[in-house]
């Protein structure tokens, strides 16, 4: 966990280390972070949803790139929420990153402003993408994150039906073993980028 709201000690570069990050060990990668913050393209004054926020990495690393960013984080587990706030309190400034305690398989809750990016990074549904799509503005931008077959499947069809684009990558670490090293694979993540355009 560190200390920097105003990032003059991290900087602003996406891909922070996860140890910097209050988490319960399920947190977005700083190497998968980096490549979804690459496809959302953080823009001055602009604001993004997180949706299934867990630690909020990506709305912190969102509302990092720029001080006048902001984002609002959906989280249904108590304990992932209350990572995500202190998270919010440790790496962005006050009033940027908002975490709203919601359980989005009953749908987005009420009176949400209209975000100019969104974020799923696990419990994506197509209810849910189809809720997001009429919210955004043109030139919106919706990035789904999945590792689960499912969700696989999920983005596959949606690139289908709704073009885009689609990609599936890995990542390994260098790791020991016994008096060695070797790599340490990550599991393989499928994204899914779509702008509106009308």
């Amino acid at each position: 966990m560190t200390h920097d709201p105003d990032t003059s000690l991290l900087g602003r570069t996406p891909g922070l280390a996860e140890e910097h990050f209050a988490h319960d060990g399920l947190i977005t990668k700083h190497a998968v972070r980096a490549v979804a913050l690459a496809a959302l393209r953080p823009m001055p004054g602009q604001l993004l949803w997180d949706l299934g926020t867990g630690a909020g990495s990506i709305a912190v690393e969102w509302c990092r790139t720029d001080p006048t960013c902001r984002a609002i984080g959906l989280e249904r587990k108590a304990e992932r929420a209350a990572n995500a706030r202190t998270n919010a309190s440790e790496l962005t400034l006050p009033g940027q990153f908002d975490v709203i305690d919601a359980d989005l398989a009953k749908g987005l809750p009420e009176g949400l402003p209209d975000p100019d990016a969104v974020f799923i990074g696990g419990g994506a549904t197509k209810a849910l993408v189809n809720q997001c799509r009429p919210r955004l503005p043109i030139g919106g931008r919706l990035v789904v994150h999945g590792v689960t077959m499912e969700a696989e499947m999920l983005v596959e069809t949606l690139h289908c039906d709704l073009g885009g684009d689609l990609i599936r990558f890995g990542v390994e670490t260098a790791d020991v073993i016994g008096r060695l090293h070797g790599w340490k694979p990550a599991r393989t993540v499928v994204a899914w980028t779509w702008q509106r355009t009308e």
